[in-house]
């Protein structure tokens, strides 16, 4: 896990780099920006639906903020128990919302697919929920 980190954060650095952003520190505030009721997540509820804007946002802020990838997985722990989501790693809303963050983020396909498969971790129905967020918002530009 830590080499896998370790390999993550030249790549996080290189993607927030092509996507033009700048380098600061504040990263660790993001989650808290982020403000919406206490719910638990399903399927299909509005409050599923909540939890996965808030993880879009948060995905958002993190990538223009440059952050450390270690750094987006504690953010997103955050949105989680806000939420009541207590398994968020495998929460289809999770990868969903990432994938919609990065599409927000003005990330290329390429850009995408490489932080996808690092979040997904070599997991093919994770990463095709990323495909699938990020294409959610593409398709509405």
């Amino acid at each position: 896990m830590t080499h896998r980190i370790k390999c993550a954060v030249p790549v996080m650095l290189l993607l927030a780099t092509a996507a033009g952003c700048s380098w600061s520190n504040s990263t660790g505030s993001i989650s808290n920006s982020i403000s919406s009721p206490f719910q638990s997540s399903s399927a299909s509820s509005p409050s599923a639906e909540a939890y996965q804007n808030d993880v879009a946002d948060y995905t958002h802020a993190y990538i223009i903020s440059g952050g450390q990838f270690d750094t987006f997985w504690k953010g997103l722990a955050n949105v989680a128990e806000r939420h009541g989501v207590t398994n968020y790693e495998a929460d289809d809303a999770t990868y969903v919302g990432i994938g919609q963050g990065l599409a927000k983020s003005k990330f290329t396909q390429v850009q995408m697919e490489t932080f996808g498969k690092n979040v997904a971790g070599g997991d093919s129905k994770k990463m095709q929920l990323i495909q699938r967020g990020y294409e959610s918002v593409e398709q509405k530009k």
